[in-house]
């Protein structure tokens, strides 16, 4: 896989994401910005799949419209369903942004919908894997996290759409909700001077529900050890540059899972009627795409973090007695 094609495809997916926030708004104008940058993310994603075919050392893609870019994936043997769609798609968009005409709601989210399935299948076709998993072995840090959100896809292929909901929501407790587990504060009695894992900045946890009398009197489940600081939730999402509410809808839509330890059983609870209901393909989908998303933005923020160098040894200042000291 060339380099310029996976740096393509997330910038892509990334335009593909923002317009998702607009484009199944129920506002016309949001709607209308979120068709125009839905067709830039579809476009630099058709760019993407013809250089790594190789198209572009043959033709100027430069000169391409954008019906002709999906003439050139076919003649590549790229499939590209729905072209009939996305020609539509693009007129509107021409319409919109060069004589400032809105679009209805409606109908931007049906080109939404279409453009999400076409993306998904050329990017199938032209590499030989979903563009899901390009971001997990590309981008996403080694670790337990992006195991298990690899194991979610392959369960997706597989059509258990329950249990790769469950593989999801536990990359959410690894990412972000073990930071807010007091399952070590069970037998904290409060009398002792707080333990050095008291002042790890990762354990968020509001400081009163830090005690076994609190534990002992306000934990029924196993779940209830997760007490989130939704404050602090808040600010930290905001600071990873994460939708707070797409964060929240993992939550709504996926099975709660909780461990005591790294090495611990999981335990999993979900209502009767969500295997029905709630355990289904679309929602499969939208919660893995979504998980990928907000863990990469966590994971972008924390690699620019830097840190000064220590190990070395410094020798110590000379000590002179009588000098001044200053308060």
């Amino acid at each position: 896989m060339k380099e310029t094609t996976v740096y393509s495809l997330v910038i892509a997916r990334t335009l593909f994401d923002k317009a998702a926030e607009l484009c199944l708004a129920d506002d016309r104008y949001l709607a209308s910005a979120g068709l125009v940058l839905l067709q830039d993310a579809l476009e630099m994603a058709f760019y993407a799949l013809l250089i790594e075919k190789g198209i572009d050392e043959l033709k100027n893609l430069e000169s391409k419209s954008f019906d002709e870019l999906i003439g050139e994936l076919k003649k590549a043997g790229v499939e590209v369903p729905r072209s009939g769609t996305l020609k539509a798609l693009n007129k509107q968009r021409v319409v919109t942004k060069h004589y400032a005409q809105v679009a209805e709601p409606i109908t931007v989210r049906n080109y939404f919908e279409a453009a999400e399935q076409v993306l998904e299948v050329a990017v199938k076709s032209a590499m030989g894997k979903s563009i899901r998993d390009i971001l997990l072995s590309d981008l996403l840090e080694e670790g337990e996290a992006r195991d298990l959100l690899k194991e979610a896809g392959q369960l997706i292929e597989a059509q258990k759409f329950l249990e790769a909901l469950i593989e999801i929501r536990k990359a959410i407790f690894v990412e972000f909700e073990n930071d807010y587990s007091v399952h070590r504060w069970r037998d904290y009695d409060g009398k002792a001077p707080r333990r050095l894992a008291d002042l790890n900045p990762r354990l968020k946890a509001p400081f009163w529900t830090r005690s076994k009398e609190w534990i002992d009197e306000h934990v029924k489940d196993p779940l209830d050890y997760i007490q989130i600081n939704y404050e602090k939730w808040r600010l930290d999402a905001m600071e990873w540059g994460i939708n707070t509410a797409e964060l929240q809808n993992l939550r709504n839509l996926t099975p709660a899972v909780f461990r005591s330890e790294k090495k611990g059983a999981w335990y999993v609870k979900y209502d009767m009627e969500f295997p029905v209901n709630g355990a289904t393909l679309s929602n499969a989908k939208y919660c893995l795409d979504r998980a990928i998303g907000i863990i990469l933005k966590k994971q972008e923020h924390q690699r620019t973090t830097r840190y000064r160098k220590r190990g070395e040894q410094v020798n110590p200042p000379p000590v002179y007695l009588g000098d001044n000291i200053y308060n």
